[in-house]
């Protein structure tokens, strides 16, 4: 094998690797009891279930779903929207690692975390608790 398929390779499986470790820090958080949001959760607040949107406006799928998102904010005021650039502190607790993500919440514990885009019927599902999560 050539010195550049081994090198493409690499990169391939480092890049691999690092979508795995992102995957599975998002999926240990579950369960865990939640951190405290009460300076963003605004008229959620006393919303037993919630489902917290990290976005960045520099991040190209996330200005995709924009539309979608804020569509389910007219219905779901607990749907509560996170730009990571104003608040790290919760990208750190939450261990954020990509954008978009979801992290859903019922009471004080992450019941659900969803990394990437998602669906429109999906995200309203989680947020009215057909799914049994968030």
């Amino acid at each position: 094998m050539s010195w550049p398929a081994i090198a493409i390779l690499a990169a391939v499986a480092l890049l691999a690797s690092g979508q795995a470790l992102m995957w599975f820090r998002a999926k240990r958080s579950v369960g865990r009891p939640a951190h405290d949001t009460s300076a963003i959760d605004g008229p959620a607040s006393g919303d037993s279930r919630r489902l917290y949107y990290f976005f960045s406006e520099s991040c190209r799928p996330c200005r995709a779903m924009k539309p979608a998102v804020e569509k389910l904010r007219e219905t779901h005021r607990n749907r509560i929207p996170v730009d990571i650039a104003q608040r790290i502190d919760l990208i750190r607790k939450f261990a954020v690692a990509e954008t978009p993500s979801f992290v859903g919440v019922e009471g004080d514990t992450v019941q659900e975390v969803l990394l990437g885009g998602q669906t429109e019927r999906k995200l309203s599902r989680l947020l009215s608790g057909e799914d049994g999560v968030a």
